[in-house]
This record gives structure tokens, C-alpha cells and sequence, in this order.
């Protein structure tokens, strides 16, 4: 079956990794069932990175850091992934994910604790995507677009100010050396 040979194909190159990090994304799908995503990105002796998903996890009932852990743990076991190759974390920021105490980041430390892998070697990031998303509906590109278009009518309405920007351009090493203009397409 296809799934199983991209499973042993990914198995075997996991097999190889030197360190590996996870990125972990929780959401919701159309039957109301939370769901896990885990990504992999690892490299091996030849600095070859792979990154692939890993897992889609369905998660039942509660979601906190204890329910987002058992999954991640049941996945590593699958995989055969040594905790002490996991080098850093991705998440979207949420108290289940980035808990000190309770979230999955903090029962990941109590889990390199008891294996004795040094905490400080170890990368968690909060990734912005969801801030971006929001922020990218709450702003409208033309009102962006018409800042823009008066700083450019302002630089080119007077000869002074035109030469002058140009020369800034060159002071800078600007890899441009006047205004560059916006032409809408489709």
C-alpha cells in the first residue's frame, strides 16, 4: 500500500537523522474533531534536510499540553524518534502548547529532565502566523497602496526632492537607484 511505503521511506531517512525539530499545529475540521498536525524537519550526516508531516492526530476530548504530549509521545514511538534528537519546537503560542507547567512545552522539559538532555540546547518558538492572518484581514491593501502612491507623487512633483532620494539611493547601495512605480495587473 502507498501509505506504507511512504511511511517506511520517511522511517528510514528519519533513521538517519543527526537532529530533528517539530512544528505543531492544532486545529479544527469540519466534523468538530480537533486535530494534531506534526511536522518534521531533521538533517543527517550530510546536512541533507528533510521536512515533511509527520502525523495528523485526532484529538479527543480535551486538548492541554498532557492530551497534546501523549500524541506527540504515541507518534515518536511509531517512528522510532529518539527525544534526545529533538532540538526545537514550533507552536502557535497557545497556553495548551507553551505552558511552563501544564502546556506541551513544559512537560517536554519535564521529559528532557528525565532523560538528562540539556534544556538549554533546546529551541521553542511561537510562530506568528495566525497574528499575521488576522492582521492581514483587519488591513486593506488599497489603503497601504495610497500611502504609497503619495510618498512616490511627492518625491517626483519636485526636481530637489527627486535628486536628492535618488542620491540617497546611492549612498545606501539600494539595489535601485530611483522610485520604483506600482502598475496594478491581474
Amino acid at each position: 500500500m502507498m501509505a506504507n511505503d511512504i511511511k517506511t521511506t520517511l522511517t528510514d531517512r528519519m533513521a538517519g537523522f543527526e537532529s530533528f525539530s517539530i512544528t505543531l499545529d492544532e486545529s479544527t475540521d469540519l466534523s468538530d474533531t480537533d486535530q494534531l498536525a506534526i511536522f518534521i524537519r531533521g538533517v543527517d550526516k550530510e546536512f541533507t534536510v528533510t521536512e515533511e508531516l509527520l502525523a495528523l492526530q485526532p484529538l479527543k476530548g480535551t486538548t492541554t499540553g498532557k492530551d497534546i504530549f501523549i500524541e506527540v509521545q504515541k507518534v515518536f514511538t511509531s517512528f522510532g524518534l529518539p527525544w534526545s534528537k529533538l532540538i526545537g519546537v514550533c507552536s502557535d503560542g497557545a497556553p495548551s502548547m507553551v505552558g511552563l507547567r501544564k502546556g506541551f512545552i513544559g512537560i517536554l522539559n519535564e521529559k528532557a529532565t528525565e532523560l538528562n538532555v540539556q534544556k538549554d540546547d533546546s529551541i521553542v518558538l511561537h510562530c506568528i502566523i495566525h497574528q499575521q492572518n488576522l492582521c492581514s484581514k483587519s488591513i486593506r491593501f488599497q489603503n497601504v497602496m495610497n500611502v504609497v502612491v503619495k510618498t512616490i507623487n511627492f518625491i517626483q512633483s519636485r526636481g530637489l526632492n527627486h535628486r536628492q532620494f535618488k542620491t540617497f539611493l546611492g549612498e545606501i547601495s539600494a539595489e535601485y537607484n530611483d522610485v520604483r512605480y506600482y502598475c496594478e495587473f491581474r
